[in-house]
């Protein structure tokens, strides 16, 4: 364990074999802020909408949200009292040093919420209620796609369809070989439908502000609106994240699904696309890993829809993220799909690991010992264990947004865990050092639009290639098109 510039970075190794080594210096990067409307910027996501609104007004889009609603036909009222809280004022009364009043969709938002006519109204079938009960997904799947055939009609008069599953469906709501919400969102993304699903535990959070911050932020963004977006990046610069999906044909044998997510910092979000690939191996994990051949297929698609989307231009620095590691033949591949003209970086980002960080402060008052500081290390944190390895402390200590004390920071997994643990960054491609790399994992984690928390852990390159490799298990028809990651949140 060593002492390193106030900061005590300790490594927990299982064996506890080798002794600790001396680290090179550690660096801290500043919170990534935030983009809204009028080029106001904030820290906090839900701060910068209630003073400046959301990011999407500048451009007019969209101008309302317009709901429809299935649900039991015993069980509809409850979508119209979620819409009644979504119009008022909520105080919070959870993490009352992050959430701040919620002051109403419309006053967030600037624009109007509106409530679903007669024949947007749809009640799901009785069946569903039975399918459930015997755990069959597939089939309570398609007894609520036919209830909603009122609403396909109807597509251009809704923005967002708020499905209700109540409490006595959840025997199906997942169980080995099936999700609910992810087979929901693989079957209406072909038919650019938006869902916010909602069940019992929606009504039940005692903290309503909480919730309404959640449905509504999402609501918005679903409806085609960018509630906030990165306010320092470099407009030359593209994500992609990857992730798989392992699919059996009819006669037994398994093959791959590619997803991979294509983020450009200065546009207007995320899209995907999946690939379906037969040349790869597996580790004994699971872990497949492509052949140079497809993975030249792969990142040679993702930076066609790049392009398309950029008038011909190529992104002059490509970071592609995925958890497991790149093979040689996924690193030759990679450089030649991509060629001369565009740097790359290929990032294995691994959630879990033996490190953890602890802040010390510098002795006080003259004394000689330090001691444990009152506050977790910094979120932002980033240090360098080899050429090829860094620790990014992506959870953390933030200065600057807490609403009770704005000179204390803010811990947001304090009530789960007393240490921030680091993500590992392991670098296969890609040259210099790690501040690039460090700062845009950390901005990728605030640029999740179906969370209405300050962060996520992990960057959204691979929240969301997960998310939508989960659902291209449960359709076919997903593979190949181009899609609006709004499809699946």
């Amino acid at each position: 364990m060593n002492y390193i510039q106030g900061q005590r970075i300790a490594a927990e190794e299982h064996q506890m074999s080798r002794p600790s080594a001396e680290l090179s210096s550690h660096f801290v990067l500043p919170e990534p802020l935030l983009l809204f409307a009028d080029g106001h910027t904030n820290l906090h996501p839900l701060c910068g909408l209630i003073e400046s609104g959301p990011y999407g007004t500048d451009l007019g889009l969209p101008s309302r949200v317009r709901l429809a609603y299935l649900a039991p036909s015993d069980l509809m009222y409850r979508l119209d009292l979620i819409f009644s809280e979504l119009t008022r004022v909520a105080q919070p009364k959870e993490a009352l040093n992050y959430y701040p009043l919620y002051p109403g969709f419309e006053q967030l938002f600037r624009l109007p919420l509106i409530p679903p006519a007669t024949g947007l109204r749809c009640f799901t079938s009785p069946d569903c209620y039975d399918m459930a009960k015997v755990r069959n997904g597939p089939e309570l799947v398609n007894s609520i796609l036919q209830s909603m055939t009122g609403l396909l009609r109807q597509k251009h008069g809704f923005d967002v369809v708020v499905l209700y599953l109540p409490s006595d469906w959840s025997n199906c709501f997942e169980y080995e070989g099936f999700n609910l919400h992810d087979c929901l969102k693989a079957k209406l993304a072909p038919l650019n439908i938006t869902l916010q699903i909602v069940n019992d535990t929606t009504f039940e959070r005692t903290c309503r502000a909480n919730v309404l911050w959640g449905i509504s932020v999402a609501l918005y963004a679903k409806a085609g609106g960018i509630p906030w977006k990165l306010f320092d990046c470099d407009k030359d610069e593209a994500y992609i994240g990857l992730s798989y999906a392992i699919k059996k044909h009819v006669d037994g044998n398994e093959y791959t699904t590619c997803c991979s997510q294509v983020y450009d910092p200065d546009g207007l979000g995320f899209e995907f696309v999946a690939y379906d690939t037969r040349e790869f191996t597996m580790d004994r994990k699971g872990n497949p890993y492509l052949s140079y051949h497809e993975m030249h297929s792969v990142l040679s698609r993702s930076l066609l829809m790049y392009q398309n989307s950029h008038g011909g231009r190529v992104p002059k620095r490509l970071f592609v993220h995925k958890s497991s590691h790149f093979t040689e033949e996924e690193i030759q591949g990679a450089h030649d799909a991509v060629g001369r003209a565009t740097e790359i970086e290929l990032i294995q980002v691994i959630q879990r690991s033996n490190w953890f960080g602890l802040k010390v402060d510098e002795a006080s008052h003259g004394g000689q010992k330090r001691v444990p500081s009152a506050y977790p290390i910094e979120r932002g944190v980033y240090q360098p264990i080899s050429d090829q390895e860094c620790l990014l402390w992506t959870q953390g200590s933030v200065l600057g947004v807490n609403q009770q004390n704005k000179n204390q920071p803010v811990f947001k997994e304090a009530a789960l865990k007393p240490l921030p643990r680091p993500i590992v960054l392991r670098r296969f491609s890609g040259d210099g050092g790690w501040h690039n790399t460090c700062s845009s994992v950390l901005a990728l984690t605030k640029v999740d639009w179906n969370n209405n928390t300050l962060y996520k852990s992990l960057p959204a390159t691979l929240v969301y290639s997960k998310v939508f490799a989960d659902a291209v298990k449960f359709s076919t028809a997903l593979v190949k098109d181009v899609y609006d990651y709004r499809l699946f949140m």
